[in-house]
């Protein structure tokens, strides 16, 4: 099962595209944005194909939409700002491909799960309300990731949160407390939210990012779910697809699956 590529936009005299995956037959089909990680410096949106082919062989559309990596410079918050356009694009143009935009979810991993996450809370970017989040081994509270990593294997000035914001948290501290999901949580903007983490995750440090966020995100009324594969660290979302027998990625998919067919379910009046 192939895909097709979408031009979102241009910036920076590049194409933003997206990888659309769509189920066989007619639609209209409810759609899963999936952003990639990479630790904000690297990474493609090819990473979730085979999500985007699981996904479409259970009748829900996917599209792994690009943004800017930080090599060499910072990018922030132009980065948050390509997913907000991808989510945007699809809002006012899916129904040209078969998507019904009334029931539009995203998807984040690692450095995606943050950037998607900011999108969707910050009311500096202008993203359209979307049906839920699911966020896997996120980066939620930028200051005590950085603190973390720094003190464990980051020598001066080659942190990935530096490369990725231009400046330390204690050069600009409110530049941190913005780009932080956790501290853009109110209780306007409540939805479902699915978040999915590893219990040997040395990567997105400290342990406790996705456990704080949940803990803040249902202190503000949030509906939300998580699933703790205590055996797991990074990168296997992407490393191995939904399918691969015995994976990690295997054993959270009927989570995923079950928790975003419910939230595309028609509401009875």
């Amino acid at each position: 099962m192939g895909y097709e590529t979408i031009r979102l936009g241009n910036k920076d005299d590049n194409a933003l595209l997206a990888n659309l995956h769509l189920p066989s037959g007619d639609g209209p089909w409810p759609i899963v944005i999936g952003v990639s990680g990479g630790g904000w410096v690297r990474g493609h949106r090819n990473a979730l194909s085979a999500w985007g082919e699981w996904f479409a062989r259970h009748d829900i559309a996917f599209a792994s939409v690009d943004y800017r990596r930080a090599q060499g410079q910072a990018v922030f918050p132009d980065n948050v700002e390509d997913v907000a356009i991808g989510l945007r694009y699809f809002s006012a143009h899916g129904g040209e491909h078969g998507i019904d935009t009334a029931r539009m979810a995203v998807l984040g991993v690692s450095a995606g799960a943050h950037l998607s996450a900011l999108a969707i809370l910050s009311d500096d970017f202008a993203a359209p309300p979307v049906t839920a989040f699911i966020g896997v081994y996120g980066v939620y509270d930028l200051m005590a990731h950085w603190q973390a990593d720094v003190w464990r294997n980051a020598a001066p000035r080659q942190d990935k949160t530096e490369a990725m914001m231009g400046c330390t948290p204690f050069d600009d501290p409110l530049l941190f407390h913005s780009a932080s999901p956790l501290r853009q949580i109110t209780y306007s903007k409540s939805l479902p939210v699915l978040l999915i983490w590893g219990g040997s995750d040395r990567e997105v440090l400290p342990e406790e990012q996705s456990e704080e966020f949940s803990r803040a995100l249902v202190q503000a009324r949030f509906p939300v779910r998580t699933v703790e594969l205590r055996d797991a660290g990074h990168l296997w979302f992407s490393e191995a697809g939904p399918e691969v027998d015995g994976s990690h990625s295997a054993r959270v998919a009927p989570d995923i699956l079950s928790f975003v067919r419910r939230q595309f379910e028609p509401v009875s009046g």
